[in-house]
């Protein structure tokens, strides 16, 4: 069974348990020119330091290739997503809501974030709602750096991310 990663392991260690990681890390890296080899003694908190990225966002990403997630929300259950703790938050209920279904821009090869930050950028109260085949945890972030909440659910292997400005 493999272990959880957290921000004090290495990449050394990280990849002599899945080698399948580097991929994940290279994937969040590749936007800021990095690349990290097998034998970097770095820990995943200072790359997350090093690209600019929530330490949460990438302990996420690199749990959920290596099959661990579950045990990375036993040892930080603040990181649960909403929809697991039940917190549907008030705004879902009290807002109009636009609808942006990226599936088919990412079959396309088109990277859906420029349409997303568009839409983002013409909310004015509305919340964004999201339909997409996978999480897009590292947006929780940048928009939540800008004052937005998110929600999200999982149904039937697609996921519903609501963005709202608070």
């Amino acid at each position: 069974m493999n272990k959880s990663f957290f921000d004090e392991d290495t990449v050394f260690g990280v990849l002599k348990q899945n080698s399948e990681i580097l991929s994940a890390i290279n994937e969040v890296s590749k936007a800021k020119g990095f690349s990290f080899e097998p034998g970097d003694d770095i820990t995943l908190l200072e790359i997350a330091k090093i690209l600019g990225v929530d330490k949460n966002d990438l302990l996420l990403i690199v749990n959920e290739k290596n099959g661990t997630v579950d045990e990375l929300f036993k040892a930080y259950p603040q990181m649960l997503p909403k929809e697991q703790k039940n917190d549907k938050p008030k705004w879902l209920g009290d807002n109009e809501i636009l609808d942006l279904d990226v599936r088919q821009s990412l079959a396309n090869g088109v990277d859906p974030f420029g349409m997303i930050m568009q839409n983002i950028a013409q909310l004015n109260g509305k919340v964004l709602h999201i339909i997409n085949t996978f999480e897009t945890a590292p947006l929780y972030s940048v928009l939540g750096k800008q004052g937005f909440e998110h929600y999200s659910k999982k149904e039937n292997d697609i996921w519903h991310i609501y963005f709202y400005k608070v």
